[in-house]
């Protein structure tokens, strides 16, 4: 195996244990990868405004040459804020997820580089769950503005209620968005072009490294596109089933420091 020099990290069921916490053994794992020159990429849903306290913890500098893969990979950008990379949604696609949404009586939102929208007066605990997680604020309009980016469009809502939504998806929709559960409470719609995968390919590309030389971490459908790009895939302990079988190696859970254990026994000298 090649040495590692760059290394994917999801947040929620990944990086965080249950309680919201980073174990101190992943904080020492990712501060003796960082001194040792790898390049530690933080790959999640959320965007920056949510990833920077993170970053902060585990020792990841605010730089132009340290990055992060935000928005389910419709964004890529460093830590210090400059944008390399994003892939958002058209005003007509936006049109076509609302409308779901709206016949289905579910709450939708935009979330964007400037913050999260949304047309809706009625705002779920889910979505104020999800707004304050990420550290967006949420602005109301009576009609979505087209200047919107509208980079992941989400659904937010029970487990119960996204559950049955995710089965009667529209097939125009599959086609045409990449559709994730980023979480219990989010049902996501990107770009086709949007995916971790996809942006770590573009990040790979962009630093010059060999694909050979990266691993990623994850526990969520979301991650699986990163694992296909990624040379070492490690799962969660806390995974599902279906995520474990498709990667090179199965880790700790998230609450006896995954992501530290994995980060050890491939990554650090």
């Amino acid at each position: 195996m090649s040495k590692i020099k760059l290394i994917t990290i999801d947040i929620d069921g990944t990086l965080l244990s249950s309680g919201q916490q980073v174990p101190k053994e992943n904080i020492q794992a990712i501060r003796q990868a960082v001194n040792q020159g790898i390049k530690i990429v933080i790959a999640s849903g959320r965007p920056l405004s949510g990833i920077l306290p993170w970053l902060k913890i585990i020792g990841v500098p605010k730089a132009d040459d340290q990055f992060v893969i935000a928005f389910n990979g419709g964004v890529i950008q460093t830590t210090s804020g400059k944008l390399i990379a994003k892939n958002a949604i058209d005003y007509n696609g936006y049109k076509t997820l609302q409308n779901f949404a709206d016949k289905q009586n579910a709450y939708f939102q935009v979330e964007s580089l400037d913050g999260s929208h949304t047309i809706s007066r009625l705002i779920p605990k889910e979505a104020q769950m999800e707004n304050y997680l990420i550290n967006s604020a949420l602005q109301i309009h009576d009609q979505m503005p087209e200047k919107v980016e509208f980079i992941k469009p989400m659904i937010n809502g029970s487990q119960q209620e996204l559950d049955r939504l995710i089965s009667i998806v529209p097939k125009k929709i599959e086609k045409n968005f990449n559709v994730v559960r980023g979480a219990w409470y989010n049902l996501e719609f990107m770009s086709k072009k949007a995916s971790k995968g996809s942006a770590l390919a573009i990040l790979i590309d962009h630093l010059g490294i060999s694909s050979d030389a990266t691993m990623a971490i994850g526990d969520q459908g979301n991650d699986l596109s990163m694992f296909k790009v990624s040379n070492l895939a490690v799962a969660m302990g806390n995974a599902a089933n279906e995520i474990k079988s498709k990667a090179d190696f199965v880790t700790k859970t998230n609450n006896q420091a995954g992501v530290g254990f994995a980060i050890s026994k491939f990554a650090i000298n």
